[in-house]
């Protein structure tokens, strides 16, 4: 990353590079806030780490700004861990590796982790940096933000006193942020039963693969395959072939759209011929359907060991079925921003446990700005799987951060970024989930906004920064913070 640090965000860039060279994925940050720690002591830094994992560090005001508005700076400490399949990859031991590709900087198949990476950095290029102007300032940088918000819902209400919150964990330059979504997961366990195979049949691996994923709100719109829902859709379609069911698995994270699934059926020898034919034929339908949002899919079958047993008819009727049929993507559109998503639901995770209990594990996660639309579908997702004899529980609910159309940080960076770059930021609400809806209800006197640079298919291998966004991220940071009266 030498070719960034001519660039105006030089020192956002130099600690981002720290932050991808230390493994921080969901629930294993701490190596990276020990490092933070270590640079907090040695630069004279107030920090400490609550219970939940969060950093709070505290930097006094500028000389001539101890009067003015306390100020404080947030990003999350975690990444997304999400790699391709032809990558060997480690994401507790090794480090994510930058690419400079044109006018973004990606990794090397895997998640870059700029979501939320480059905030961070920038909060910490804040506090290193003694020529910026700005009032009391304190940093806090949550935990497990990415897998169920964990620092966020361990944030005790009297651990920091600023007023304004400026959340860094957005992904498009030039649009400022006053509302998210607030999310539940719907957890599924659907129990199964088994047979023993017939010794005679021959079994067959079927893959799905090289989809584009994505994160499951910010991407709910762009017209991807999830692979979980097009495996069942490719299993359904094989009904002039009695199989059974060996095995079926897809996705890895709830709030990342699959980008594989694969399933082990059995099936008598002389169906191979046709079996193969039929793939071939959905694998060329998938590309003509999905030919602009995922043009590199691949769908495939090859013979496999035969396993010892399969499942009961009743229970693979379930799976499927339940399956097939579960709720996933866009119910309905936000009426007051334009192109944004209300409410949706991703699928994202089957998982099949093969030891006693023996149940597939499900994950869906919905997403809403409407709080009670967001119950009604969770509840209505609940109610389709209960009718498949599976038990639910509905976890992790979190509201979303209802826009403030009179808040006075909006006014001031409204005007900032106008005097930086002639022209107008968009205020927009967000259809993922930002820490604001839960600091809302904790800080409810707290002015909050959120912004960050342009951040491409997050939660996916496709994720990507624009190098030139980070810039005006950067400078706008800089103009907000000595702004604030």
């Amino acid at each position: 990353m030498q070719t960034l640090q001519s660039t105006i965000a030089a020192q956002v860039w130099s600690y981002f590079s720290t932050i991808c060279s230390i493994p921080h994925p969901s629930k294993h940050e701490q190596q990276l806030a020990d490092w933070i720690i270590h640079w907090a002591k040695q630069k004279k830094l107030n920090c400490i780490q609550d219970e939940s994992g969060n950093l709070i560090l505290k930097k006094p005001a500028s000389q001539g700004y101890e009067g003015k508005t306390p100020v404080i700076l947030q990003a999350h400490l975690d990444m997304v861990p999400q790699k391709n399949n032809n990558k060997e990859h480690n994401f507790l031991t090794d480090p994510i590796k930058p690419v400079i590709d044109g006018e973004w900087l990606r990794a090397d198949n895997t998640t870059l982790g700029a979501d939320n990476g480059i905030g961070m950095a920038a909060c910490l290029a804040v506090l290193a940096d003694g020529t910026l102007q700005h009032g009391p300032l304190e940093v806090l940088l949550t935990s497990d933000e990415e897998t169920g918000m964990t620092g966020a819902f361990g944030l005790k209400e009297d651990a920091l006193q600023g007023k304004i919150l400026l959340n860094t964990d957005s992904e498009q330059e030039g649009e400022l942020y006053v509302g998210c979504a607030g999310g539940i997961n719907v957890n599924v366990a659907l129990p199964y039963e088994i047979m023993e195979s017939e010794p005679d049949d021959n079994a067959f691996e079927i893959t799905l693969e090289a989809l584009k994923g994505g994160h499951s709100g910010c991407d709910i719109n762009l017209g991807r395959a999830n692979a979980i829902k097009t495996l069942v859709s490719i299993l359904h379609n094989l009904d002039a072939i009695p199989f059974n069911l060996a095995y079926f698995e897809g996705g890895t994270l709830r709030n990342a759209i699959p980008r594989e699934a694969s399933c082990i059926i059995v099936c008598d020898p002389h169906y191979q011929n046709s079996l193969e034919m039929i793939i071939h034929t959905l694998q060329q339908k998938l590309c003509s359907e999905f030919k602009t949002s995922e043009p590199d899919l691949q769908l495939s079958v090859k013979s496999c060991d035969l396993p010892s047993f399969i499942l009961t008819h009743q229970s693979q009727t379930n799976l499927l079925n339940s399956l097939l049929h579960c709720d996933n993507g866009i119910f309905s559109m936000d009426n007051h921003f334009p192109d944004v998503v209300q409410t949706s639901s991703n699928l994202g995770v089957v998982a099949q446990n093969r030891n006693n209990p023996r149940v597939f594990d499900i994950q869906v996660l919905v997403r809403s700005q409407i709080e009670q639309e967001k119950q009604t579908i969770a509840q209505k997702i609940a109610g389709h799987f209960e009718k498949h004899d599976a038990k639910v529980r509905l976890q992790g609910d979190y509201p979303g951060w209802t826009p403030n159309k009179h808040s006075a940080i909006y006014q001031i960076m409204e005007q900032q970024y106008l005097a930086l770059f002639a022209k107008k930021p968009k205020a927009m609400v967000i259809h993922a989930g930002l820490e604001c809806g839960l600091f809302s209800t904790q800080y409810p006197q707290w002015d909050m906004i959120s912004f960050g640079p342009t951040i491409k298919f997050p939660h996916s291998p496709g994720e990507r920064v624009n190098i030139a966004s980070v810039d005006k991220f950067w400078q706008l940071l800089v103009a907000t913070l000595k702004a604030i009266d």
